[in-house]
């Protein structure tokens, strides 16, 4: 065993799937690690997709790997890697290999450590419900063999790193060990109530007695977008009159979002993807946030919210659930709860927090239970927007919450968890190819025999339990939605 004394002398090798110009929940957290590991002096390589802009940042030098874009997920690529990093690997010799939330290029990256680099430990991510969002997106994926295979990829790790506890609680009951949880924080003088302004919300056409509800993040199906056109369109008239719908984000769902708010008669703002001051500008200047999402392993922009001085209304769902108290500093749906519903009932830890696999089928308009949840979930929402008082105490606890929530003791607590990984590293075994024409061969070899495995283990992916086959079956049989 190597100890390391203190982070200073600690190098790691980050192999991703994204990172910037992306602008997610992930990528934010790699870009705030980078910067903090450079402050720590921690010498850091990562390996990224091909659309990164720059070569280095934060004082990591930053590899591409060879790209397909994905046409069904704009902006996303799967990723190959290249048989030339595999000697940056050696030269920079790391004592932690990260891989982040490995689907595509860190499966590749995973073999090719095991087969190459045995001695190095890794760490892992898991910051995406890779089933989950494959099923959403048509993909013939078997939830539970996805899990499985997900299981066993993490399994090679020294630790798996979560950002919810709600998360750690679910990869618990699904078979995954050695999971820390580590959280995530928010730019605190980008999100501020500070920037809140007549005249943004002027040039937005929102008046003083108007209400703004925001919704942040990708139009797209699984922000479950669907819940909060619906319960908005249930309120009675005079709140409807006073509620504007703030859409900030692009997706597939664009032209369709659109569409349905025209039906429904409400009024909607379009702001597109923003970043940056413009984004902070839309939150402080908002009065609602609204995240129906039960596919969050954290939620980014619910904190953001937080910081912004916005109360929340959301599900008790993964994610939404560890940042947001019902009543305190938001309002939660308990997707659970049985008639007679009270939307004053506390919320505690015996609540049920709403996964996706059971969740998903509640939330389909064809549901039997769609109509009851809209109708709860404008419940809360018309809660929050006739009582201004509730509002202004909400978005104080707001903020109260946002301060536990800063990048310093995430950072730290990844940093922590590497250093407590490179204990485990030892002695590399002899190696008889030292360089030349052979060694290339056997890296080629071995970077082509990865590939060969991932695509393989997506073809696995695809081979269902006998639990998945019986959801098929009561699925293909009684869901008037399997046919679209």
């Amino acid at each position: 065993m190597t100890p390391l004394v203190d982070s200073r002398k600690l190098k790691v090798a980050i192999i991703t799937e994204n990172f910037l110009p992306k602008v997610d929940g992930v990528t934010v957290t790699l870009a705030h690690l980078l910067e903090h590991s450079e402050a720590k002096e921690v010498r850091s390589i990562l390996l990224g997709p091909s659309n990164m802009q720059t070569a280095e940042y934060a004082g990591c030098q930053l590899f591409r790997a060879f790209g397909v874009p994905l046409k069904f997920y704009p902006g996303l690529s799967a990723n190959f890697f290249p048989p030339a990093f595999v000697q940056v690997l050696r030269d920079f010799q790391p004592d932690v290999i990260h891989l982040v939330d490995p689907i595509w290029l860190g499966i590749q990256a995973l073999v090719i450590a095991r087969i190459l680099f045995p001695h190095i430990p890794l760490v892992t991510s898991h910051d995406t419900n890779l089933p989950a969002y494959a099923t959403i997106f048509g993909f013939p994926y078997s939830r539970r063999r996805g899990w499985q295979i997900l299981r066993y990829f993490h399994s090679f790790a020294k630790f798996t790193l979560v950002p919810s506890e709600s998360t750690a609680k679910f990869l618990r009951r699904k078979g995954y060990a050695n999971l820390r949880v580590c959280g995530r924080g928010a730019d605190a003088e980008q999100f501020n109530r500070s920037v809140r302004t007549s005249i943004a919300r002027e040039s937005w056409g929102i008046g003083k007695d108007e209400v703004a509800v925001l919704s942040v993040g990708r139009l797209s199906p699984e922000k479950n977008l669907l819940v909060v056109i619906e319960s908005i369109s249930r309120l009675s008239a005079a709140s409807k009159k006073r509620i504007v719908l703030i859409f900030v984000g692009q997706g597939p769902w664009d032209k369709y979002i659109r569409e349905l708010c025209t039906s429904k008669k409400l009024r909607a703002i379009f702001l597109g993807q923003l970043s940056g001051g413009a984004l902070g500008v839309a939150f402080a200047n908002s009065d609602i946030m609204c995240n129906t999402s039960y596919t969050e392993t954290f939620g980014q922009v619910t904190l953001e919210a937080l910081f912004s001085g916005l109360p929340v209304v959301g599900l008790h769902a993964e994610g939404t659930a560890d940042l947001i108290t019902h009543w305190k500093n938001g309002l939660l749906l308990d997707v659970y709860a049985p008639e007679p519903w009270n939307p004053y009932a506390p919320l505690d830890s015996r609540t049920p927090v709403a996964y996706y696999d059971d969740c998903a089928p509640l939330m389909k308009p064809s549901s039997y239970a769609f109509g009851s949840l809209t109708a709860r979930y404008a419940t809360l929402l018309e809660l929050l927007v006739t009582d201004p008082a509730l509002r202004s105490r909400m978005a104080d606890a707001a903020v109260s919450t946002a301060q536990q929530y800063t990048w310093d003791r995430c950072m730290d607590h990844i940093l922590t968890s590497y250093i407590a990984a490179s204990r485990c590293r030892i002695k590399p075994r002899r190696v008889f190819l030292n360089s030349g024409p052979a060694r290339l061969m056997m890296d080629a070899f071995v970077v082509s025999f990865a590939i060969l495995a991932t695509a393989l283990t997506h073809v696995l992916y695809m081979i269902p339990t006998f639990d998945d086959f019986a959801d098929f079956m009561v699925e293909f049989l009684f869901d008037p939605d399997y046919f679209g």
